[in-house]
């Protein structure tokens, strides 16, 4: 025969599951039977591709200009990275993070698609403050 004590448990279980689909349901409109696995999966690895890139830095991070076939390539942001990262955002206006994602990421290319001038002057103002970087 079984115990009353498991029959008011399992009765008091199922009806925590009941509430709690009904609070799904009217509240976060949420519905299992109409739940898209593939969907979610989808959106959730394209969310965690945001979150990645903004907790662990986009390395990628080029700017790219139309007014020339230029490159600047940075070898080495110098001893003092908050310098270099402040010029480089007074010059091209990109944010701090930015700034910083390049400053870490050398060597790398930051700089495309700029004029013989422009990069002229963006390579003697950086290396004024200790960068290291190239014209190609």
């Amino acid at each position: 025969m079984l115990d009353e004590r498991f029959l008011y448990g399992a009765i008091a279980l199922m009806l925590i599951i009941i509430l709690n689909e009904y609070v799904f349901k009217k509240y976060f409109k949420f519905d299992m039977d109409k739940f898209d696995v593939v969907q979610f999966s989808l959106n959730f690895k394209r969310r965690c591709q945001i979150y990645i890139k903004k907790i662990f830095g986009c390395r990628d991070i080029v700017i790219q200009k139309s007014t020339g076939t230029n490159s600047l390539l940075l070898l080495d942001s110098g001893a003092n990275k908050a310098t270099f990262m402040a010029t480089l955002r007074q010059i091209t206006g990109i944010t701090y993070d930015h700034a910083k994602w390049i400053a870490n990421s050398a060597p790398t290319v930051f700089m495309t698609n700029i004029s013989a001038d422009e990069a002229d002057l963006t390579k003697k103002a950086l290396e004024f403050v200790g960068a290291k970087v190239e014209i190609q």
